[in-house]
């Protein structure tokens, strides 16, 4: 449908009126109306049009009622938001929207219309608020915020006592990270009024949470996690220093919201204490509220965020609460309501101790047990307890003479808390680039634990089979001090490995997990070393808006003429496009002295989070297999010709493989590297001929332009990701191969070169990332002609290219200088055949040569061709022969030399190879 914005600026609210059935009193163009909820002998109902105040729109005085044209409908036919704007459409003929979304747009409408309506009159929740035991302050703060409200609205077809007829009800608004509203909550001030129901949801409601001040949540250090907004309101009256609450949204929402925004802060659980599910239920022996907590338990835990569950067995009203008998506090607010903000907060503050979270070893626990324990397992379960960081063993436990009390006597186990013991199932390289089902996942157990030193954030590490109970591996979290009581405790910890059990995929970036394209940062991944594994191994994605997305594209197509420096960006975001395409080629960044390469490159670090390894970096094969391994996040080499030659030879060996993928494994325990990174090659001079057709280029001399901004934005490249994680794999394909041959067609190569086809497929690639880019920020891909300035630097790259492009030309131009220095001992003759200037060698001898010479060494090992039938069929197809692959005999230094083949000297010059010879072409060797 069309938005409320413009139906309100299509309808003529005097003419609606008039339709409505609405009666005018008497006075002219400005006298009162009737109300259409109730016969009154007197006009009660103004309409407004352009009022210096009130705008457009109408007020029924008698009813308290105001709004526009919508709620007019709403007062006068008793109907809802949606059913007001069928109205309208079909009343003024006015067109619906297009069919492919009428339905979001008609959900956002009509969630910006309730949240307006709520926010108008927000100061009347207070009341009800403070009846709950919310605090003024914490009302202010969301007041100020604007995510509460009050919404009076009721239906005019159901009546009071009936589900859907609503009544007064605190509104709260939630929003996403930007800012952008997705979910308005309602709870019944009455809910007898609305059928008993208590609560109603408007919008979106799973994968969404709601806190009372955003701003003061990305400030807290500690985070109280809840199940509705009451509650969390409740957790913030209890003003706690550093603190805020954030509300799931009921205990459904625990495996659906995304917590990656609460690493680096302390999380305490505290969901409903429910009681059971009944038997019959299918549900039977489940507290719900804790069930929850287990789950967000797990989820934070593999999220490396430390959490705790608040310990609820002493939530027990009793006669001093004013309860007529000992019964259990149901949530947070219950709480409040009961003992106050002081006595709740020190309730917050007191957490479990148990060794395994949500499984308590005593007879408060209620319902069905975490996790079961033999017997022999749960006699020794509640001899450990632990702190947020450290770990304690009950060595003894005595009983008090005079008061009969059970005193323990605690003994220090460690000094590290082990927060979860998991099983996990590391998908293989296949399965992580292909998607295809997964022939040989690899299992490994993985502690994750929380030490003093590194406050909140949880550290985990990777463990075979065999490591689990060596104390080597232990000693290096912390401390050990019982070794035989800690392997104990581990036994009992093996029962949990399979609560936090998952699959994962070793690999940063766009990765095919279970099948399904996955976001992966570096904190998803479970390398066994993963320093080396991967250089972005710590890496979590920046995240923002799509406008901050326009506004990087903008900057970078202005700061280089011809979309040079835009070239660079679009080829490192496209990267992740290699999990669907199975390829990305790699690029060179040119420049010369003063052009601005260095500016740039610190840029896009800054604008994707990438990263340009140094020369110090690239000096063994080692540093350069680990700088590439386990992602398709893009990375650079810079001045890679400064190297030594045996260190190109081995860079440019493996830019051929991670072309698409290979698997290598390195070390004694043959650890896995998955090779895969694109690279950037940055410098002056790149020496890459044998790789001219898997990369593609962009130049940066003549084309500066104005700096960008400091305040650049970065871009939202985990936005990106999670756009691309949602495209169709056939369809990508079927698009990219529309682009390869479009490039193909507006190649200015002939249609025989193999080469420049080869060409034209790589630089398809970036113009299918943008294509891509330009749908995920919403701009024209037209914008900034980056179409024509890429088709113009790929025709450039074929036509000087064009005679760089072959091996044979490699070959040929190092033995034409050997005859020039006089360092050719073998045969050969210049003479002219047939009409043709020729040179006249044996091809044999001359990769002979190039392979025997120690001064040819290193080219000989960086040849990708390497025996001479390969190297004379090179020779036929570029057509430098002068009768194809034919042989002859010619006589030099007085011997006969046979399988000698003719090469074309001006052939030869076409590709930029000449030699020094005898005008009389009568020259041999001496």
């Amino acid at each position: 449908m069309a938005s409320i914005e413009e139906l309100k600026r299509r309808v003529d609210i005097v003419d609606l009126a008039g339709r409505l059935g609405l009666k005018q009193g008497k006075g002219g163009d400005k006298a009162l109306w009737h109300s259409p909820t109730h016969p009154d002998s007197n006009p009660s109902l103004s309409i407004y049009i352009d009022h210096p105040k009130y705008g457009t729109g109408f007020r029924d005085h008698s009813a308290n009622v105001s709004g526009s044209q919508i709620d007019l409908v709403i007062h006068a036919q008793g109907v809802d938001v949606p059913g007001a704007m069928k109205y309208l459409h079909d009343e003024y003929g006015i067109p619906y929207d297009r069919a492919d979304k009428p339905a979001a747009a008609e959900a956002k409408s009509a969630l910006d219309y309730i949240a307006e309506r709520s926010l108008s009159n927000r100061e009347k929740v207070r009341d009800y608020l403070e009846g709950r035991g919310i605090t003024a302050a914490a009302i202010n703060v969301a007041i100020n915020a604007k995510t509460i409200g009050y919404n009076d609205w009721v239906s005019g077809k159901k009546p009071q006592g009936q589900v859907g007829h609503g009544g007064p009800a605190a509104a709260f608004l939630v929003r996403n990270d930007a800012a952008q509203l997705v979910g308005v909550d309602m709870r019944f001030i009455d809910p007898a009024l609305n059928g008993d129901v208590k609560t109603q949801s408007h919008g979106e409601k799973f994968g969404f949470g709601w806190t009372a001040d955003p701003k003061r949540l990305a400030r807290a250090k500690r985070v109280v996690l809840v199940e509705s907004a009451i509650n969390a309101l409740s957790v913030d009256s209890c003003d706690i220093p550093g603190t805020a609450a954030y509300a799931i949204r009921g205990t459904g929402n625990a495996e659906n919201i995304d917590f990656a925004f609460l690493r680096g802060k302390y999380v305490v659980i505290c969901m409903d204490n429910d009681e059971p599910h009944p038997q019959g239920h299918p549900r039977a022996g489940i507290c719900a509220g804790m069930a929850a907590a287990w789950t967000l338990y797990e989820r934070l835990t593999a999220l490396s965020i430390s959490s705790t569950i608040v310990d609820q067995s002493e939530w027990l009203a009793d006669l001093a609460d004013g309860a007529k008998k000992r019964e259990p506090i149901n949530d947070v607010n219950d709480y409040l309501k009961l003992r106050g903000p002081a006595l709740l907060a020190k309730a917050l503050d007191t957490h479990e101790q148990w060794l395994i979270a949500g499984m308590a070893g005593d007879d408060t626990r209620k319902g069905r047990p975490r996790v079961f324990l033999p017997a022999h397992d749960f006699a020794q379960y509640w001899k450990f307890r632990v702190r947020p960081d450290f770990t304690q063993y009950i060595a003894k436990r005595d009983v008090d003479e005079e008061s009969g009390e059970e005193k323990n006597q605690y003994s220090e186990l460690c000094g590290f808390r082990i927060a979860s013991l998991s099983r996990i199932s590391v998908a293989s390289a296949n399965a992580t680039m292909t998607g295809d089902p997964d022939q040989s996942p690899r299992d490994y157990f993985v502690p994750t634990v929380q030490m003093p030193r590194h406050g909140p954030k949880l550290v985990r590490k990777v463990m075979t089979d065999d490591q689990l109970h060596n104390m080597t591996h232990w000693t290096k979290f912390g401390p050990v001090w019982q070794p035989a009581q800690f392997s104990r405790m581990l036994t009992i910890l093996e029962r949990t490995v399979d609560l936090g059990a998952r699959s994962v995929a070793n690999f940063v970036g766009l990765a095919w997990r279970d099948g399904k394209l996955a976001v992966n940062e570096g904190p998803d991944c479970y390398f066994t070393d993963p320093e080396k594994q991967c250089p972005y191994h710590e890496t979590t994605f920046a995240s923002g808006t799509k406008a901050d997305a326009r506004r990087v594209i903008t900057e970078y197509q202005h700061t280089f003429k011809h979309n040079a420096a835009t070239m660079l960006l679009v080829w490192g975001l496209g990267g992740h496009l290699k999990a669907l395409l199975g390829f990305w080629p790699h690029m060179t960044l040119q420049a010369d002295k003063g052009a601005g390469k260095s500016t740039l490159i610190k840029r896009l670090e800054r604008t994707i989070g990438f990263t340009m390894f140094s020369g110090q970096n690239l000096q063994t094969e080692f540093r350069l297999l680990t700088s590439v391994s386990h992602t398709s996040h893009p990375v650079g080499w810079e001045e890679l010709s400064a190297r030594r030659q045996d260190v190109i030879d081995k860079a440019v060996a493996l830019l051929q493989e991670n072309y698409q993928y290979t698997i290598s494994r390195r070390g004694a325990e043959m650890t896995e590297y998955l090779i895969s990174a694109p690279v950037l090659l940055a410098g002056e001079d790149v020496p890459v001929k044998s790789l001219i057709g898997k990369l593609v280029r962009t130049n940066l001399t003549g084309k500066k332009g104005p700096m960008m901004p400091d305040d650049l934005p970065r871009f939202p490249v985990r936005q990106w990701l999670q756009f691309l994680a949602g495209l169709d794999r056939r369809e990508v394909l079927a698009k990219y191969a529309e682009l390869r041959d479009y490039c193909t067609e507006r190649s200015c190569a002939a249609g025989d070169d193999d080469g420049a086809k080869r060409m034209a497929t790589n630089y398809a690639a970036p113009l299918l990332a943008w294509g891509y880019l330009c749908e995920f920020a919403g701009i024209d891909r037209r914008e900034g002609g980056f179409i024509a300035d890429l088709l113009g630097e790929m025709n450039t790259h074929i036509k000087e290219t064009s005679a760089e492009r072959s091996p044979w030309v490699w070959i040929m131009e190092t033995a034409l200088s050997e005859i020039d220095a006089g360092n050719f001992k073998h045969p050969y003759k210049f003479e002219k055949h047939e009409g043709h200037d020729c040179l006249m060698v044996n091809v044999s001898h001359v990769m002979d040569h190039i392979s025997t010479s120690n001064s040819l060494r290193d080219k000989w090992n960086s040849l990708p061709v390497k025996t001479a039938t390969v190297f004379k069929r090179q020779l036929v197809a570029a057509g430098v022969t002068l009768e194809g692959d034919k042989e002859i005999e010619r006589t030099m230094n007085g011997k006969r030399v046979r399988r000698v083949t003719p090469l074309l000297v001006d052939k030869l010059a076409e590709f930029g190879l000449s030699v020094s010879w005898n005008l009389n072409h009568v020259r041999e060797n001496d």
